[in-house]
């Protein structure tokens, strides 16, 4: 393994040197993100190269499209960034070792809730109508509030047409491994001062197979709906979004894996054209609707006041049988529509039936008043207020009926100097949780400070301090019962106190015409840190887990080189990445910490023969693990794709396809939660897709 590092990186950095010493410099874009891109996930409307922190960004439609059909994907190429998954259908983002409630994904201009704190619970945000993401890593509380200790993902829908006019397009994906089928279709329209969008998708995707065989129960279903209606006039802007999801996702369960071929009462059908038979005796149904309507008001002063509206519901329910774990068959008395074509008819009949049906509402209001900016100094005043009710209606309660508060005021300023940019905020936060026996209110004061110096036209380096705050969830407070979709009983700890994040990062970064070259350091140090830990005992023939919380600390180190060859066809972008979570004073590893990863593309753009990209992705063995997490070996991938542009009737047909995991490799990933059932992770896929724009 340590060879394949150094073969590749060496291969990297003779590509570079022979780059810069043998090309003179143009104008040629190498990234697919321009670094005077204006940056949205901070107040100031600073590029990328310009702003105090570091962020990443992706334009998803800069993406090959087969790249932009999920988040995971789109952020491939993003250091310090991973997912949790439970296949291909479940993915929770993990910011530098830090994931669920710690990481605050903002969706439409508002929080992202949808009960995060379930482990086997995913993101649900379909990738079709969205236009970037930025990634902030490190604490963030100061703009975000509670809970963004480990980061942000700032997630931006599709823009609206700059000019009247009218697109319309459709795309679609099939992957051969699990019969998946993704498929958008969207309009986009301006006229005068109005604009206009509407994007419809669905996703189909049946188990997926690996070196052992089918993986029964890992089958998902998502409808996702978008609507936007915009208005602009001199001094007023206004931005209506409405999304609309449903999901319907498998539960695996070992029992279901040891043997696929003799030991269940149903038989899986090799043929993935009839999927689900019978097999899936346990599954999640979710449905999340949002809405945000967001005014900007300018006055004559250059000042400005932005207010943005949010509402969301998110309903849950699992169902299947969760009194006896041996046996999954005997005490239903429906069974499961055999032919995948049906949509899974037969779900709707346990209506009424789900052991877990949780329903989330928050509403929320965001406010910030930007004040008139000189040559030196930029300053802005906001808040936020949010108020969330969770209430229960089946016969399990994994978290009891809670309503939580929350309410926050911040100040940040910009100062421009001579060649040096500094950037201060401050931030106070209150939250509120009650239920019926329980009333608690937590508070935190945060602050940050970041400078950012440049040392040349090519080079700069940046320094930020910065501390966050992130009150218990509900479910590390009272969760008392079995959690089925991660196989354990979980126990909570009302005492839990306030989590307190400390985050030092220096970055330095040197690019020009030809090459990007960055580096970043981090320490997280963070107080309270809550985790859940195994017991060693049993509750209802379930392990049990309880949570505690101890001090722990995070560091890591990241590289990233991207840039031009000799070729003029060819590029490349290649990332390292290390990160290490303990917990202190001896107390062991802290779980989820993806291990040393090396991600290496190259791009082959023969402009009318079309763009081909060759991908490498390794990653070292995982020997650091938390209590109830198992070793992970090492093991590597490859993937290559291609597209090619037509041309139908005057518009642009685009033509994709990909085959990941080329060699069908049998392996199983550290962060993949179906690794505790003994199941390696999905085999060779093979990906066709279209685009049709017009």
């Amino acid at each position: 393994m340590k060879n394949i590092y150094s073969i590749i990186l060496g291969l990297v950095l003779i590509l570079n040197i022979n780059n810069i010493n043998s090309q003179e410099a143009t104008n040629d874009t190498i990234v697919p993100v321009s670094l005077q891109e204006v940056v949205v996930s901070t107040p100031f409307n600073e590029s990328l190269q310009n702003n105090v922190i570091s962020v990443e960004k992706v334009n998803l439609g800069d993406l090959g499209f087969l790249k932009s059909q999920s988040i995971p994907k789109a952020l491939y190429n993003v250091p310090g960034i991973s997912f949790i998954t439970t296949g291909p259908g479940i993915q929770k983002p993990i910011i530098r070792g830090l994931s669920g409630n710690r990481v605050v994904t903002v969706y439409q201009g508002i929080r992202f809730e949808n009960m995060q704190w379930g482990d086997e619970h995913g993101l649900e945000i379909h990738s079709s109508g969205i236009s970037s993401i930025e990634v902030i890593k490190g604490p963030m509380s100061v703009l975000y509030g509670s809970d963004a200790i480990g980061g942000v993902l700032y997630i931006t829908p599709e823009k609206y047409l700059s000019d009247n006019d009218l697109n319309v397009d459709i795309e679609s994906l099939y992957n051969s491994n699990y019969s998946g089928l993704n498929t958008s279709v969207g309009l986009n329209t301006k006229i005068n001062k109005f604009s206009l969008l509407a994007r419809a998708s669905i996703i189909d995707n049946g188990d997926y197979e690996n070196a052992d065989g089918v993986v029964e129960n890992t089958w998902a279903e998502m409808s996702d709906f978008k609507f936007g209606l915009g208005f602009e006039s001199k001094g007023f802007e206004s931005d209506l979004r409405f999304n609309y999801t449903t999901t319907k996702l498998g539960i695996p369960h070992e029992e279901e894996h040891d043997d696929h071929d003799g030991d269940h009462d149903d038989d899986h059908d090799d043929d993935h054209d009839d999927e689900h038979e019978e097999e899936e005796e346990s599954y999640q149904e979710l449905e999340n609707t949002i809405i945000s309507w967001k005014n900007s008001l300018k006055f004559n002063n250059k000042s400005e006041l932005q207010v943005t509206l949010g509402l969301s519901d998110n309903l849950r329910k699992e169902f299947g049988h969760h009194e006896e774990h041996g046996d999954h068959d005997d005490d239903h008395d429906d069974d499961h529509d055999d032919d995948h074509d049906d949509d899974h008819d037969d779900h709707d009949d346990h209506e009424g039936e789900a052991h877990i049906d949780m329903q989330l509402q928050t509403t929320s209001l965001d406010f910030k008043y930007l004040f008139p900016k000189s040559d030196k100094f930029e300053f802005i005043l906001g808040g936020s207020i949010l108020n969330q009710e969770n209430s229960n209606f089946g016969e399990e309660e994994l978290i009891p009926n809670a309503e939580k508060q929350d309410i926050g005021f911040y100040g940040i300023s910009h100062v421009h100097l001579n060649n040096l940019d500094l950037m201060v905020g401050f931030r106070g936060d209150q939250r509120d949780i009650q239920t019926h026996d329980f009333s608690k209110s937590y508070s935190s004061f945060t602050s940050s400070i970041g400078l950012k110096k440049n040392i040349g036209d090519s080079s700069n380096f940046r320094l930020n301090y910065a501390t966050g705050y992130r009150a218990p969830n509900l479910s590390e407070l009272f969760a008392d019962g079995i959690h089925h979709g991660v196989a354990r009983y979980d126990k909570g700890n009302d005492m839990l106190s306030v989590e307190k994040s400390k985050q030092i990062d220096f970055a330095f970064n040197t690019f020009n015409d030809k090459t990007n070259f960055g580096v970043d350091f981090f320490f997280n140090s963070l107080d309270n840190y809550i985790y859940i830990k195994p017991s060693g005992q049993e509750m209802k023939g379930m392990p049990l887990y309880n949570y505690t919380q101890e001090d722990a600390n995070l560091l890591g180190l990241e590289f990233t080189i991207s840039g031009k060859t000799n070729v003029d066809w060819l590029t490349y972008n290649a990332s390292i990445e290390y990160l290490q979570g303990k917990v202190k004073d001896g107390g062991g590893f802290l779980p989820f910490i993806s291990p040393l990863t090396l991600k290496l593309d190259f791009d082959l753009d023969f402009k009318k023969a079309g763009m081909y990209e060759l991908g490498f992705l390794s990653k070292a063995t995982q020997n650091d693990v938390a209590d109830f997490e198992t070793i992970t070996e090492s093991y590597s991938l490859v993937e290559i794709s291609g597209s090619y542009m037509l041309n139908m009737a005057n518009n642009n047909l685009n033509l994709f396809w990909a085959v990941s995991n080329l060699f069908d490799k049998e392996y199983v990933d550290h962060l993949s939660r179906l690794k505790n059932l003994n199941l390696h992770d999905v085999g060779r896929n093979i990906s066709v897709g279209l685009k049709y724009s017009f």
